[in-house]
C-alpha cells in the first residue's frame, strides 16, 4: 500500500511539475507585457525598458520544450521524485533552485547555439516563475503529507534491531517527529538469547521511559523472522551493529527474501564529533567518517573565492610588490624566502614570504630555542635578532605574507584557515593537535585577529584553530577577513 501511495504521489508530482512549467511559460509571456504596462503607468525603471512586444507565442515553444526536458532530467538526477518523508523544507527549496539554474543555463546555451533571437528577459522571468511555482508545490505537498501522517495515514511499520545508544536516539527522534509517519512495532536484540539479556531489556525500558513505548522486544534472529511473518513490517532498521555483523547479514537476506526494506545506521560507532556519510563506488556503497568541515559544496565555493580574490589581488598589488621587493634588497639576500610548510592533511609545500630576516637565520634557530616565548612546539620571539630593520616593518603590518597570495592561487593555501606549521613543529604535535591539518591552511584565521602577539600558549592557539574548523562557514570566513583588515592596518596582529 505504501509503495503504491509513493508511486501515486510521484506521478502526481511529475504531472504537477509539468503543469506548473506550462503555466509559468504562459504567465511569463503575457506577464512581461503587463510589467511593461505598469512600469510605464507608475513611471518606474524596468529591466524590460527599451524592448518591444514579444514575437508570437509559437516562436517561444522551443523554450517550453527545452525547459520540460531540462526540469525532468535535473529533478530526477537530484532525487526530487523520491520519498519526501525525511526531507526538510530547505532541501525542497534547494532542489527547485538548483534545477531552475540548470534549466536557465541550458536554455541560454541552446538559444546561443541555435542562434534563436528570443527575449532574454522573458527567459529569466519564465525560469523565476517556474522555480517559485515548483518550490510552492513541493512545500504544499510536504505539509499535506505530514498532516495526513499525523492523522495516522500512510505510515510505515518498522522494527528497530538494536538496544544501544543509537537505537534509543533513533526511537526518540521518530517519536518526536510524528509527521514522518513511522511506527515502531518492536525492538530487537539480535544476539543469541541468554540470561544476560534480561538486564539489557530492563535498561532499554528504563532509558526510553516517558518518551517511547517499548512494546514488543524480540530476542534473537528467529524472533525477528517470525515478526516479519506475523506483523505488517515495511522496514527493518539496524543500529548498534558492530557486535552483531553476522546476524545483520543473516537478517538482511531474510528481509530481502520477503521484500522488506532494510536500513543500517551509517554512524556505526556513535563517535560524537565524527560525522558519517554514504557514497557509491560503482555498485558498492561506502560509508565515510569525517570531522568537520568535510567535503561540502561550500568548500568548493570557498576554493573558487580563493582563486578569484587572490588572482585579482596579485594583479592589483603588483606595484606594491615591486616597492617591497626594493626594500627587501636593502640587505643582502633573495627577495623571496621559501620555507617548507605542512599543508592540508600533511602535504608539504613551499610557502612564499618577503624575506624579513638575514640570510642563514634558520641555522641559528637552535641557539635561540631557550628564548622561545611560546609554550609548546611552536617558536615565537618578540625581539628576534635575526629580523632585518625593513623586515620589522614588513612583519608589523604583515606585508611579508603578501607573496602567499600565490600559494592561495595555486591551491596550497586559502585566504582563511589555520596558519601552516613547519615540519619540525608537526613532529612534536599531540595526536589531537594534528586535526589543525584537516583544513587547507590560510593567510589569516582566528589567531591572527585575536591579538596573536598576546597568545603565548600553543594549546590556546590550537584551541582557536579547532573552534574555527568545527564551526566553519563561508559567513565566518567573511567576518574573519573583515576583522583582518583593521588588524593589519593598525599592526595589532604583529608577531
Amino acid at each position: 500500500m505504501l509503495k503504491q501511495n509513493s508511486r501515486l504521489i510521484s506521478r502526481l508530482e511529475r504531472l504537477g511539475d509539468n503543469a506548473i512549467i506550462v503555466a509559468a511559460f504562459i504567465a511569463a509571456y503575457y506577464g512581461r507585457d503587463s510589467l511593461i504596462f505598469w512600469s510605464d503607468i507608475l513611471d518606474l525603471s524596468s529591466p524590460f525598458e527599451g524592448h518591444g512586444p514579444l514575437a508570437p507565442i509559437k516562436d517561444y515553444f522551443i523554450v517550453l520544450v527545452v525547459a520540460l526536458v531540462g526540469y525532468a532530467v535535473s529533478l530526477n538526477l537530484m532525487g526530487a521524485y523520491g520519498s519526501m518523508r525525511l526531507s526538510s523544507v530547505w532541501r525542497l527549496f534547494r532542489l527547485s533552485l538548483l534545477s531552475s539554474l540548470f534549466v536557465f543555463f541550458m536554455l541560454a546555451a541552446t538559444l546561443f547555439l541555435l542562434k534563436v533571437d528570443i527575449s532574454r528577459a522573458y527567459v529569466a522571468l519564465f525560469v523565476l516563475l517556474s522555480g517559485c511555482g515548483l518550490s510552492l508545490e513541493r512545500y504544499s505537498v510536504l505539509k499535506f503529507l505530514r498532516y495526513w501522517r499525523r492523522k495516522g495515514r500512510n505510515f510505515r511499520n518498522v522494527i528497530v534491531c538494536g538496544v544501544g545508544e543509537q537505537a534509543i536516539k533513533l526511537a526518540r527522534e521518530i517519536v518526536g517527529r510524528p509527521e514522518l509517519g513511522i511506527h515502531i512495532r518492536a525492538f530487537a536484540d539480535l544476539r543469541t538469547p541468554d540470561r544476560h539479556q534480561v538486564a539489557t531489556v530492563r535498561q532499554l525500558r528504563s532509558d526510553l521511559a516517558g518518551t517511547v513505548q517499548v512494546g514488543r522486544l524480540l530476542l534473537g534472529t528467529e524472533a525477528v523472522c517470525g515478526a516479519l511473518e506475523d506483523y505488517a513490517i515495511d522496514e527493518v532498521i539496524f543500529t548498534d551493529v558492530v557486535e552483531v555483523m553476522p546476524q545483520v547479514e543473516e537478517m538482511i537476506l531474510a528481509c530481502a527474501e520477503q521484500g522488506v526494506r532494510t536500513t543500517i545506521a551509517a554512524d556505526l560507532f556513535s563517535i560524537g564529533l565524527i560525522k558519517s556519510g554514504i557514497s557509491y563506488f560503482g555498485g558498492m556503497p561506502l560509508i565515510h567518517f569525517q570531522t568537520p568541515p568535510g567535503d561540502s559544496w561550500e568548500l568548493a565555493l570557498k576554493r573558487g573565492i580563493d582563486i578569484v580574490v587572490s588572482g585579482a589581488l596579485l594583479v592589483a598589488l603588483s606595484p606594491v610588490f615591486l616597492l617591497l621587493a626594493l626594500g627587501v634588497k636593502s640587505t643582502p639576500g633573495p627577495v623571496i624566502f621559501r620555507q617548507t610548510r605542512v599543508g592540508l592533511n600533511g602535504r608539504l609545500f613551499q610557502m612564499l614570504k618577503f624575506r624579513s630576516m638575514h640570510v642563514g637565520a634558520e641555522s641559528s634557530l637552535a641557539q635561540l630555542r631557550e628564548r622561545n616565548e611560546m609554550r609548546g612546539p611552536a617558536f615565537k620571539m618578540r625581539d628576534d635578532p635575526r629580523v632585518t630593520p625593513f623586515g620589522r616593518l614588513l612583519r608589523r603590518f604583515s606585508l611579508d605574507e603578501l607573496p602567499q597570495l600565490w600559494n592561495v592561487f595555486t591551491g596550497e593555501m586559502s585566504l582563511v584557515g589555520p596558519r601552516p606549521p613547519v615540519p619540525g613543529e608537526v613532529s612534536l604535535y599531540e595526536r589531537s593537535s594534528r586535526r589543525r591539518l584537516s583544513m587547507r591552511p590560510g593567510l589569516t584565521c582566528t589567531w591572527q585577529v585575536s591579538g596573536r602577539s598576546e597568545i603565548v600558549d600553543f594549546e590556546s592557539w590550537v584551541k582557536l584553530d579547532l573552534q574555527y574548523i568545527d564551526n566553519w562557514s563561508l559567513t565566518g570566513d567573511l567576518i574573519l577577513l573583515l576583522r583582518t583588515i583593521p588588524a593589519v592596518l593598525l599592526g595589532t596582529g604583529a608577531r
